[in-house]
């Protein structure tokens, strides 16, 4: 393994220790936003009382649902349970677990296991998700099945996948830009896979209103609906605990907008022209280059394009980081500064950042989504190769 990859992460590593000790100096909680810990696996359950009826959409005693259809069904599997809570508590603990052992492993077997405990110190997104109880945390498994499953060939399972996970949350449908090659790279395979994973999207989507009832067509309003609701709350507005935790590229200008006490609402659709329009330019350089940069670049695309993307949403970045690493660890020849650079900067997205508001409260979140941006322009300047065997993981 390569000296300087040993410097940079337990250099990194040592202000992640600073970071996570900052918060014991602080008369309250800096790491988390105010509210109950698991606030997201419960504040739909009085609502799930009424699931498949028209109160499911219509009742204001409840807190709004404010997810495409291919969530609600597995909030019903949670509230199914004796209680939510511990469900979740028990899938997140054997999820972290499984995650822990596959990225010793890899490491290992890319002659880098020294750098598995200081890895530990970067796991500030996954404790928020954990925090949370988001449901984030299912889809970060259906991807990350879904990724595998492409890396061993299985190209109509991984669109299975992704086609699944967008019904959940719309942007991994990004992650079919996998199989969108150029014509001299692509396998028979890419062109089927990518339309399965359209279908299998809209068919989930179609297939979970419809299980929702009372009738399509009302559940179809009702999610639209809580979807719509939900961007007039946290895209064309702002508060500052989205200024800490929102690293959308979208959040330098809802920073702008809350600094001015103004609305970004004016900035939306501008917004989505050019942040469509650039992640367009870059994919048709991505798309030509190895499967490292466009994984990396894919999920970037992922958790930053959105108007808004919370803290959990980048534990979908550890999966392309352990890569890269590995990747760095056993090149025998020196790597792109490129890839070196994103590294450095996958690491720096995942520190607790937000211990800093012991001093005074910082625009952590759009420094976060700055830092994005930065990997997706060098992911598509120049090629990373693969480490060996990594396809195995």
């Amino acid at each position: 393994m390569q000296r300087w990859l040993t410097r940079l992460i337990f250099s990194l590593a040592a202000v992640a220790a600073i970071l996570w000790l900052l918060p014991l100096f602080a008369s309250h909680s800096v790491l988390f936003p105010s509210g109950p810990n698991f606030e997201d696996i419960v504040v739909y359950q009085g609502r799930f009382t009424v699931y498949h009826t028209l109160r499911f959409f219509t009742s204001r005693a409840f807190s709004g649902f404010a997810y495409p259809p291919g969530a609600a069904p597995i909030y019903e599997a949670f509230y199914a349970t004796s209680d939510a809570i511990q469900a979740y508590l028990v899938l997140a603990g054997a999820t972290t677990l499984a995650a822990l052992a596959a990225a010793y492993l890899c490491l290992r077997r890319n002659g880098a296991a020294k750098l598995f405990l200081p890895l530990l110190l970067f796991c500030f997104p996954l404790i928020f998700l954990i925090q949370r109880a988001n449901i984030e945390i299912v889809l970060w498994i259906i991807v990350v099945l879904g990724v595998l499953a492409y890396r061993r060939g299985m190209a109509i399972l991984a669109a299975i996948l992704i086609g699944i996970a967008a019904s959940i949350k719309l942007y991994p449908i990004l992650l079919l830009g996998l199989f969108l090659k150029p014509a001299s790279r692509r396998t028979r395979q890419d062109l089927p896979a990518f339309a399965v994973g359209l279908v299998t999207a809209i068919v989930a989507l179609i297939a979970a209103t419809a299980y929702t009832g009372p009738t399509f067509l009302l559940a179809a309003h009702g999610f639209t609906t809580g979807v719509d609701r939900f961007q007039d709350h946290y895209v064309d507005t702002v508060s500052r605990v989205e200024v800490a935790f929102d690293h959308s590229l979208f959040s330098p200008i809802k920073y702008w907008a809350y600094s001015n006490h103004a609305s970004p609402a004016p900035w939306t659709l501008t917004y989505y022209f050019i942040a469509g329009a650039f992640a367009l330019l870059l994919f048709v350089r991505v798309r030509t280059l190895p499967f490292l940069n466009r994984i990396v670049f894919l999920l970037a695309a992922m958790v930053s394009l959105p108007p808004v993307s919370f803290t959990y949403t980048l534990v979908h970045l550890y999966l392309p980081l352990l890569l890269l690493l590995c990747a760095l660890a056993t090149s025998r020849t020196t790597l792109p500064a490129t890839a070196v650079a994103v590294c450095a900067l996958l690491l720096f997205v995942m520190l607790p950042l937000v211990s800093l508001y012991v001093f005074q409260p910082l625009p952590t979140g759009p420094i976060v989504s700055f830092t994005l941006l930065a990997v997706l322009i060098l992911s598509a300047l120049t090629a990373w190769p693969d480490a060996p065997g990594s396809k195995a993981l």
